[in-house]
């Protein structure tokens, strides 16, 4: 439900200020008000999910995004609201997201328990199934209706998805002790202790090289088969489809190996991603298609696999910083990735894609011997512990 109203919301944001302005400029400005809640305050609202109930933490975001988006459809519509508005609501939408992402990430494997790796691979299917007709169908929808009615359509699914959450058995609040300290002390501590468990910056690192070859990927591959290989727009569009026929193959993998450990998992989808890449040397738009297809279902299953070590190694306390400090490291390393292979593909094809596949190889490199990963035994005084479903 999420990602097929997210879908609506994604064609409609960037048509709204198409259509209003006509500034590309101003796109990559609402573009970015999106993704920079994933670094702040993301840092703080992981602090606040390893304090707070899940269901009121869910319930802050999913009603908070239903609001906010219902907001922007009414003011914009008939009023052409000034521009500062989409951006101003892109970013609390985006803001409200990590409330609702954050509590559902660490109450998981309180409310799954052994089964959480197959409830990871279970949810990555289904994501990954409405990211593939959630666009289409907000792009039809924006044919007959426009863009400000998607944004209706997102504000809808949110008040759904609000409400199915009521229903669901959350787990517990944490127990507040008596000499727990203050928020912004125990935050700091928190990320403190991540710093110190073992195995944390090969983690760390291979966060980062995979946010870095991810993010320009489907842009460097499309640009590839258009301008490169001169390819038509039937190709430029099998390319796209790829990616995602990739990402829901992925997914599929990782719940038939759910059985592997997650490590196991992140280190083989590494080697994967950098066969993928290989692909992409071939001069043939196929080659580039398959070279997608392959990197991306590497990609997918090397996700899976990074959100089930987290939950299987992290305390419970800890994991909505963990996962916060990892969205931070992928937010990051996004811009820095897309620049880097805008020049180098405006030097050669051949250096972009080797920057690709360096990357993938080093994140392989960074998973050998992988065991000693988030080794939990490096964290002194905290220990997991099940915690009751309410």
């Amino acid at each position: 439900m999420n990602s097929l109203g997210g879908g609506a919301y994604n064609i409609a944001l960037p048509l709204i200020v198409l259509q209003t302005s006509g500034s590309l400029a101003q796109m990559s400005i609402v573009a970015v008000a999106s993704q920079l809640p994933k670094a702040f305050p993301g840092v703080l609202i992981g602090g606040l999910a390893d304090r707070m109930s899940p269901r009121a933490m869910t319930h802050i975001g999913y009603w908070g995004q239903a609001l906010v988006v219902a907001a922007m459809a009414l003011l914009i519509g008939p009023w052409h609201t000034p521009f500062w508005v989409l951006v101003l609501g892109a970013f609390l939408r985006g803001s409200l997201d990590m409330f609702a992402r954050t509590a559902t990430f660490v109450a998981i494997p309180k409310m799954y328990g052994d089964g959480t790796a197959k409830f990871n691979a279970a949810v990555s299917t289904a994501w990954t199934s409405a990211s593939i007709v959630g666009p289409a169908i907000g792009g039809a929808l924006s044919a007959v209706w426009g863009p400000w009615w998607l944004l209706a359509v997102d504000a809808v699914s949110f008040t759904v998805i609000a409400l199915i959450m009521n229903f669901l058995p959350w787990p517990e609040r944490p127990s507040s002790l008596p000499d727990r300290p203050g928020f912004y002390k125990e935050l700091s501590a928190g990320y403190r202790r991540l710093t110190q468990i073992h195995g944390w910056w090969r983690f760390a690192g291979t966060v980062v090289l995979v946010g870095f070859l991810s993010a320009p990927l489907s842009t460097l591959a499309i640009f590839q088969t258009s301008v490169g290989l001169k390819g038509s727009t039937t190709e430029v569009g099998i390319v796209g489809a790829a990616a995602a026929a990739g990402l829901f193959c992925g997914s599929i993998l990782s719940g038939l190996f759910s059985d592997w450990r997650p490590n196991v998992l992140m280190q083989r989808s590494s080697w994967l991603m950098a066969a993928g890449a290989l692909l992409f040397f071939i001069p043939s738009w196929i080659a580039v298609a398959s070279a997608l297809f392959v990197v991306c279902t590497g990609g997918i299953a090397w996700t899976v696999g990074r959100t089930s070590l987290i939950h299987q190694q992290i305390p419970s306390s800890d994991l909505g910083k963990t996962m916060t400090a990892v969205q931070f490291l992928e937010t990051v390393s996004s811009p820095l990735s897309l620049a880097v292979a805008t020049f180098l593909m405006g030097v050669s094809s051949f250096m972009a894609f080797g920057s690709i596949l360096l990357a993938a190889l080093l994140s392989g490199v960074l998973a050998i011997n992988s065991d000693s990963m988030l080794k939990p035994s490096e964290v002194k005084g905290e220990v997991k512990q099940a915690e009751s479903v309410q």
